[in-house]
């Protein structure tokens, strides 16, 4: 199936920035009468569709007429509205269309960033949100990609998650919309596959912080034997205070609020945590089934890597496992099980906050334990990278592999995990660096990451000091 998307930016003058963008699409699938001809996604984690003038739908014979209808809820947090081709189509199918980027309401704060938005400069966001697309999502398309400029400022770019400029290649219809689209007046520092993007200024040093990160990248692909392409940072200006990231194919966005201050070491914690998102995997399905495992994964290596490369001192690395772990001890969710996180994790913050922090505390734990078993010959590394040559792993698969492995059941420790119960640090975990001492805290029962609202009760937590 061919899939060629033609992307061409509106430029506003007097805003300095992307007003709109025409989208054209040309694929030769084609339908009987009754069958879905394309699909958008309505909403995505309650973000919606870029507000989008009715879409033509041609062929050969002319105009295509078509139905709209919704399908069902897909992970819980996806919805699809489907064009349903009312005759035959013959040959090509033209899809053509345009959308404004999105505007945020009042007092929105965001996460995750597929939203396609606009900022001094340009537009920048996922195809989630902007993309017509064929209706099975684990198809293969050969997809080309070419942006028509031609009415931007001298020297703009489009760029995409897997090719700066126009570009071509066999992918999954997933994976075209699951990545970052830019375009407008961009700034970048591109070393071997790795690159780094941005508009206009930035409240950190960008080109210290893209070698940085291009050094971090290239590391840990040698690492997690990555098999190569390349791989990009987007950075966003967010339109309210606070920021974050959201890992997309071979790629994330990273954002920064209104008025912050952003230092390099803090930009380089939440980029490595992002960064990982393109190893470790695990089928999510039900909601919560892997969540634990991806991202306390990104977690973990995101804190254990540049605590070896010494690009992180273990001063620091002690602050960060105290915030990563605090936000398990302190949070009053932390007793309810992996899957019960997942049915609520989208409409209550500090159930989605749980999985992070269970995950690193958990794999910290089983790595202590796993070198200890093996003499130091094996770690939690080669756990995960036995399950990247699975097409689809799942957590009996990590049970099964890990056993093998570690040379010991994983079953009794990961099921009380899913459970909700973990058992107290291991001394020997982040490489037995640190001392680790019961303490109590406060239970935080705030939505919102940095934020704070105490509760009158206290809970039995932990705190990792550099060992003297």
């Amino acid at each position: 199936m061919r899939y060629a998307l033609s992307l061409r930016p509106q430029w506003d003058a007097a805003a300095g920035t992307v007003s709109a963008l025409d989208v054209s699409i040309r694929t030769d699938r084609t339908v009987k009468t009754g069958e879905d001809l394309a699909a958008r996604i309505l909403s995505i984690v309650n973000i919606p569709f870029c507000p989008m003038e009715p879409a033509s739908f041609t062929d050969r014979q002319g105009p295509i007429p078509v139905e709209t209808h919704r399908g069902a809820p897909e992970m819980s947090f996806i919805y699809r509205e489907f064009y349903r081709a009312c005759r035959d189509t013959e040959g090509e199918t033209c899809i053509r269309y345009r959308i404004t980027p999105r505007v945020q309401p009042e007092g929105y704060r965001s996460s995750p960033y597929f939203d396609l938005v606009a900022e001094k400069g340009g537009i920048l966001g996922s195809g989630t949100t902007f993309l017509l697309h064929p209706p099975a999502l684990d198809s293969t398309a050969d997809f080309s990609l070419s942006w028509n400029l031609s009415g931007l400022p001298e020297g703009s770019r489009g760029v995409w998650s897997l090719g700066a400029g126009d570009c071509r290649r066999e992918t999954a219809v997933n994976d075209i919309l699951f990545s970052a689209y830019m375009a407008g007046k961009v700034n970048a520092i591109e070393e071997g596959k790795a690159g780094f993007y941005w508009f206009a200024e930035t409240p950190f040093p960008a080109e210290e912080c893209a070698g940085e990160i291009t050094r971090l990248f290239h590391h840990m692909s040698r690492l997690f034997h990555d098999k190569g392409g390349d791989y990009r940072v987007f950075t966003r200006r967010n339109h309210f205070p606070g920021g974050g990231g959201t890992a997309l194919t071979r790629s994330y966005i990273y954002a920064y609020g209104e008025g912050d201050r952003v230092t390099i070491e803090e930009l380089q914690a939440l980029l490595a945590h992002e960064m990982v998102h393109n190893w470790p995997t695990m089928r999510d399905n039900p909601p919560g089934a892997g969540t634990w495992y991806v991202e306390g994964s990104a977690e973990y290596y995101s804190t254990l890597i540049p605590m070896e490369m010494g690009i992180c001192s273990l001063e620091r690395t002690a602050e960060i496992i105290n915030e990563k772990a605090g936000s398990y001890y302190e949070n009053p969710m932390r007793g309810l099980s992996n899957l019960e996180l997942g049915k609520r994790y989208w409409t209550d913050r500090r159930c989605q906050r749980l999985p992070y922090a269970r995950g690193i505390l958990y794999l910290s734990n089983l790595d202590a334990a796993i070198r200890r078993a093996t003499g130091g010959e094996k770690t939690l590394l080669d756990i995960e990278l036995a399950l990247l040559q699975l097409p689809d792993p799942t957590a009996e698969d990590f049970i099964r592999l890990g056993g093998e492995i570690a040379g010991f059941d994983l079953r009794p420790g990961y099921e009380a995990m899913c459970r909700g119960e973990l058992p107290p640090p291991d001394p020997d975990a982040f490489g037995g660096k640190f001392t680790v001492t019961p303490c109590k805290v406060k239970l935080n029962n705030a939505q919102h990451r940095g934020d704070t609202e105490l509760l009158d009760e206290e809970a039995d937590g932990y705190r990792w000091e550099v060992k003297r």
